[in-house]
Order: structure tokens, then C-alpha cells, then sequence
């Protein structure tokens, strides 16, 4: 009894964002989507930077993609030279966090939808793993 409230515990203390591991990122976005809790799944998230517009459309995706069964969450790297950044309505956006891959999040065909997935960049800030959004580009 005294082991199952020491590891409660630990659960409870342990921080609200970010993961430990790429594997860790994986196994709670997995079980947060399960249980389809938008905000829990928004706890993996780098918030930090992430202006209105783009967390409104993370919430946007995710609330749609709660709507198809998920089979498997994996890590890829990122391609050798990918370009990250983007230009939209003249504004250039870039990852908030330096990324060090993508997590692909594969679910199951549903009607004419065949092979639904979302990849999302992982960056790693203070030794925690997150999904890294974009934000407007800042020139310094």
C-alpha cells in the first residue's frame, strides 16, 4: 500500500509539459488521444512563443483528428536538408524549438479517407521533449 501512494505521488509531482523521452512523447500522446483529452494532449506541447493564430489552429487539427481511431504514434528523423520554415500571407514562420525529428501519428482509413496521419515536429527545451509548433520568424 505504502508503494502504490509513493508512486501516485511521483506521478502527481512530476511536471505538467513536455515528455523525458522521444518514447515517453509517444506513449502519452498515444494514451492522451485515447482518452480524447485535448487539454492533456495540449500538455506536450511548447506553448512558449506560439502566437493565437497557431494554437487555435493545433486545436483546430487535433479536435478533427480526435474523429479517427489512432493505430501508432512513431518517431521519424527528419530529412537530410528539410526546409522548415514557411511563408504565409508575407509572414515567415519557423519551429519554436529547434527540431530533432517528427512524431507521425497513423490512424485507421475512415470512409474514403485512406492512410490519415499528422506529423508533428519534436524539439527538446531544459531536457524535456515537446511537440514544437510554429511562430512568426523574429529577425535579430
Amino acid at each position: 500500500m505504502c508503494y502504490a501512494i509513493v508512486i501516485f505521488s511521483a506521478l502527481w509531482a512530476s511536471p505538467t509539459s513536455g515528455a523525458a523521452s522521444k518514447t515517453e512523447l509517444q506513449q502519452l500522446y498515444y494514451r492522451f488521444f485515447q482518452q480524447k483529452d485535448e487539454q492533456k494532449v495540449a500538455t506536450l506541447v511548447y506553448w512558449e512563443g506560439v502566437e493565437q493564430h497557431e494554437r487555435d489552429g493545433f486545436f483546430r487539427s487535433l479536435h478533427n483528428d480526435l474523429k479517427y481511431r489512432l493505430e501508432n504514434v512513431k518517431f521519424v528523423p527528419l530529412d537530410a536538408g528539410v526546409k522548415l520554415e514557411y511563408t504565409l500571407d508575407g509572414v515567415t514562420y519557423m519551429p519554436v524549438l529547434p527540431p530533432i525529428g517528427r512524431m507521425v501519428a497513423s490512424y485507421a482509413d475512415q470512409g474514403n479517407v485512406k492512410n490519415p496521419s499528422t506529423s508533428y515536429l519534436v524539439g527538446v527545451k531544459d531536457g524535456k521533449y515537446y511537440i514544437d509548433l510554429a511562430s512568426p520568424k523574429h529577425n535579430s
